[in-house]
């Protein structure tokens, strides 16, 4: 039983290896938190295949979170984001950097920077992750990786003047810090 209990730890280290960073002295417990919802992306003026200047604002929902730590505090946050990008139809999530804000259902928040790291497509679908540090408030010092399927936009639009206006679809994210 125990070989196995180690060969599990090892299995989650391998998954786990690109969150992990250096922890303060002070830090004495395990951060794990995961989170599915939805994130929904609005672009003005509309995205083409030609890149231009557009503003993006739109909102992540984080609908069914569970703390490890708080098992029975149902969790669920809110992270309206917005910024000015370079980007189009052919290059959408393509990098960048930012900061957000959770802003969770029992008052607290959790400021966090993150990087655009990789985006593919996959069966007509795009999906992005995104990842980087809890910069401060609720699990300040612990790591976020949100990973994010582009399910909903009309990709047929980006051949229009008013090119595509919105996507979105699922995300889910993951909170931790190893001690």
């Amino acid at each position: 039983m125990r070989r196995k209990a180690i060969s599990i730890a090892g299995g989650a280290a391998l998954l786990l290896g690109p969150l992990v960073v250096a922890q303060p002295a002070s830090a004495s417990t395990l951060i794990s938190v995961s989170c599915t919802g939805t994130n929904v992306i609005n672009y003005s003026p509309g995205l083409t295949n030609t890149p231009q200047t557009v503003t993006i604002t739109g909102q992540d929902t984080g609908v069914a979170c569970v703390d490890l730590a708080r098992p029975l505090t149902p969790l669920s946050f809110i992270a309206p984001f917005s910024g000015t990008f370079t980007t189009s139809c052919t290059a959408l999530l393509a990098g960048g950097t930012g900061a957000q804000t959770f802003q969770w259902n029992t008052g607290e928040t959790s400021n966090w920077n993150w990087t655009l790291r990789f985006s593919n497509t996959a069966n007509g679908q795009l999906v992005a992750i995104a990842d980087g540090p809890v910069t401060s408030g609720l699990y300040a010092g612990a790591q976020v990786r949100q990973v994010i399927t582009e399910t909903t936009g009309d990709q047929t639009a980006c051949f229009t003047p008013e090119g595509m206006t919105q996507n979105g679809g699922p995300s889910n994210w993951v909170i931790i810090n190893l001690l």
